[in-house]
């Protein structure tokens, strides 16, 4: 499974990944075991996301932790 590839240090990753949502939205952009999300699903989890960050208050140089099942 060779997907090793070079990442253009000039765009951020949201960028590209919302540029592969354009490209291929129904296309598997995460799998892990029986699940998996497309690059559309993705994107809109990302958006819900910041949504409520930024109702949280969060905003630019604020960490946030984050905690998830493995």
């Amino acid at each position: 499974n060779a997907t090793a590839a070079d990442f253009p240090g000039e765009h951020c990753l949201h960028s590209l990944i919302e540029a592969q949502v354009l490209a291929t939205p129904d296309a598997p952009a995460l799998i892990f075991a029986a699940e998996q999300l497309s690059y559309a699903q993705l994107n809109a989890r990302a958006n819900q996301l910041a949504h409520r960050l930024r109702e949280a208050g969060v905003g630019p140089d604020v960490l946030v932790g984050i905690c998830v099942e493995r």
